[in-house]
């Protein structure tokens, strides 16, 4: 009983900076997809109804989906969303599953960590090239930094959440 009363207050702590980082991402993830949405069904009903397109709509949509992609990579780790198959683990002694744990942190810190910076190289290649979509000419340089900023922020949530646990 009393240790579920010293649990309480730092649980409270962990709940109130999870909230700090997960509603602007909720909120900024759910503008996107509705954008998404919005262009999506404004296109097909132009498209259908007077045979008027948006022009550059997919331009549009392919730069607001790699943003709400890397929204949506920290979300799945404060979510714990993560992949995890753990039938067998979970026959396994404690400390064996809290050893497999860390390494299979470890390994995806180290996963988003070589996403993050291939992401942010390519950023700069693509800054040096004029890499652009095809219609609209939009730069691809922002794409790929806002996935870098989202692979980056899932690496440090994903060690964050095992150190704390």
């Amino acid at each position: 009983m009393e240790n579920e009363k010293f649990g309480a207050p730092a649980q409270q702590q962990n709940a109130a900076w999870r909230r700090w980082v997960e509603a602007p991402l909720v909120i900024c993830g759910a503008a996107l997809v509705f954008m998404l949405m919005g262009l999506s069904f404004a296109d097909a009903l132009l498209r259908s109804l007077f045979n008027m397109p948006i022009f550059g709509a997919n331009d549009y949509a392919q730069i607001l989906l790699s943003f709400a992609v890397a929204i949506c990579l920290p979300l799945c780790v404060l979510s714990g969303r993560l992949i995890a198959i753990d039938t067998i683990t979970n026959m396994l002694p404690n400390a064996v599953q809290n050893l497999l744990d860390w390494v299979v942190t470890i390994m995806g810190v180290v996963i988003l960590s070589y996403l993050t910076w291939r992401a942010f190289s390519n950023a700069l290649e693509a800054a040096t090239f004029g890499e652009s979509t095809l219609l609209l000419q939009l730069p691809f340089g922002p794409s790929y930094y806002a996935i870098a900023a989202g692979s980056g922020l899932s690496a440090v949530l994903l060690l964050v959440e095992r150190v704390l646990r």
